[in-house]
């Protein structure tokens, strides 16, 4: 009798303790600390190499230093525009920019998750502790996961995305949503996108799930699609009008270089974020015993799957195409254990404890938290090793990646005078060169994209005369030496400082 009291004792004090933990994880003090520690995140580190380049395109945009008939970039233009609010705002306040997109971000993503929650209220009923729990797992995941990503394309978009999706997930066959409210979720999905085109698989997919379900096309024609529908095409207009030369710069080149060029297979299988996304994908299958049945999961894990489709389609393995499957497919588990709570109270699955739960915790490590903590410079010691240029200097960047001149311009305070990022075109062509060996009008073309690519670095190094050349190895620098388009570049530099492999390279005094 004893032994029974005092299992029954220790039990009920289990279930006191979990119920206090299950409070607090859903608890508004939760949602202002996970917003705090978003902020401070961004706060301790730096906006990343693809925002930064990003950011000075569209600073350059809007001084009129940067006309439509020079995008060079394959990203659509919605990549530069989206960022050009910040520097009225932080021109205005005398703030460092970077700062003030952080904050526009945050406001972004807290409007977003909002018109979200706003709009799942018509869907499922779910307790106030459900919601709470719902609601800090999805800041957790569109503000703290992102970390170094932060700003990224991907993470925009997903965030424009998200009202459709809770549309999706809160549908019940009727016109009960507000029209306000499915209005703005159209135009974000529109927006979603625009910024490239492939991600309408993510509402296509859990679209098609409830047609197959109701076995009509009803939700194809519902007040959220049209109008996402709508806006696309005259966004795509938009851009025809307002930036004339972007199909005709962007389009074949796209096809032969930038869409060509991606990673090994097995590169791709073993050393990206595939590995983990697929692992995460089973676990749910498993626990759900396939695709999760409810409406809110499933559109969360059909959403995921449209996105980690885009990730494989443009097979680069960079962590920001990544992020948007990755956090979609962690919210439908969330989604799937509050379910699994709901109808088994007390019993959660071992995978959610032991496999979900870790993970969730430690996503934002998928995406370079430790180093945005930690504010690690992309090549440490490169900010120090630049430092013997003159204020504000003019920078360009003799390198095959994009995040050795940024984000250091930006941080130098000084001026980008390359047209591109880097000479990332002449290293996509130079993967590409040995497989095209079969078709000499492929080479013919892969050749002229290289040599406009170094005639263009020459003659900005010549007429923008940057104070600084950042070379990103002896070995390529060894490389420039022989190619006829920049063989001289380096002529009226001096080498003044390294930070490992990469070197600064200073302009001589006269």
């Amino acid at each position: 009798m004893t032994a029974a009291c005092n299992t029954e004792l220790g039990s009920s004090r289990d279930d006191a303790a979990q119920n206090k933990d299950l409070r607090f994880l859903a608890s508004p003090l939760l949602t202002v600390a996970l917003v705090a520690v978003a902020i401070a995140q961004q706060a301790c580190g730096h906006i990343d190499s693809d925002v930064s380049w990003f950011l000075t395109l569209a600073e350059k945009f809007l001084d009129g230093q940067f006309s439509p008939n020079d995008m060079v970039d394959p990203n659509p233009p919605i990549a530069i525009l989206s960022l050009v609010p910040a520097f009225p705002i932080a021109r205005l306040l005398h703030a460092p920019v970077e700062a003030v997109l952080v904050a526009l971000v945050v406001v972004f993503a807290l409007l977003s998750i909002g018109l979200s929650s706003h709009i799942l209220r018509f869907g499922a009923e779910r307790s106030a502790q459900e919601r709470g729990l719902l609601l800090n797992g999805a800041i957790y995941l569109l503000l703290v996961t992102p970390a170094l990503v932060f700003a990224e394309r991907e993470h925009l978009a997903l965030l424009a995305a998200m009202p459709m999706l809770a549309a999706l997930a809160a549908d019940r066959g009727g016109d009960h949503l507000p029209r306000g409210a499915r209005l703005l979720a159209g135009l974000g999905c529109a927006i979603a996108v625009s910024f490239k085109p492939f991600f309408a698989l993510a509402v296509v997919l859990p679209a098609l799930a409830i047609a197959w379900r109701e076995r009509s096309v009803r939700v194809f024609i519902t007040l959220e699609i049209l109008t996402a529908v709508a806006i696309s095409v005259v966004l795509a207009v938009a851009v025809a009008v307002f930036f004339p030369t972007y199909a005709a710069n962007i389009g074949a080149f796209g096809v032969d270089v930038y869409g060509a060029a991606h990673e090994s297979l097995i590169n791709f299988l073993t050393k990206t974020l595939t590995p983990f996304y697929v692992a995460l994908a089973i676990g749910l299958t498993v626990v759900a015993r396939g695709v999760p049945r409810r409406i809110e999961a499933q559109t969360a894990f059909l959403a995921s799957v449209g996105f980690f489709l885009c990730f494989v389609a443009q097979r680069k393995g960079w962590i920001n195409h990544a992020y948007p499957a990755l956090a979609l497919l962690l919210l439908a588990w969330l989604l799937h254990a509050l379910d699994e709570a709901r109808e088994k109270p007390g019993a959660a699955h071992p995978l959610v404890r032991f496999f979900f739960l870790p993970l969730l915790i430690a996503s934002p490590f998928c995406f370079g938290g430790a180093g945005q903590w930690a504010d690690a410079e992309e090549y440490p010691g490169l900010l120090a090793a630049a430092s013997h240029a003159p204020p504000h200097p003019r920078v360009i960047a003799l390198a095959f990646d994009c995040n050795v001149g940024h984000p250091l311009t930006r941080r130098l305070h000084g001026q980008w005078v390359g047209h591109p990022c880097s000479l990332w075109t002449t290293s996509f062509v130079e993967q590409l060169w040995d497989g095209s060996a079969s078709d000499s009008a492929y080479r013919a073309r892969l050749a002229e994209y290289r040599r406009r690519d170094l005639t263009t670095f020459a003659q900005d190094v010549e007429l923008r005369r940057p104070d600084i050349i950042v070379v990103a190895s002896s070995h390529l620098r060894e490389w420039s030496a022989k190619q006829p388009e920049i063989a001289g570049v380096l002529a009226s530099f001096e080498k003044t400082g390294d930070a490992g492999e990469v070197e600064v390279w200073t302009r001589r005094a006269n």
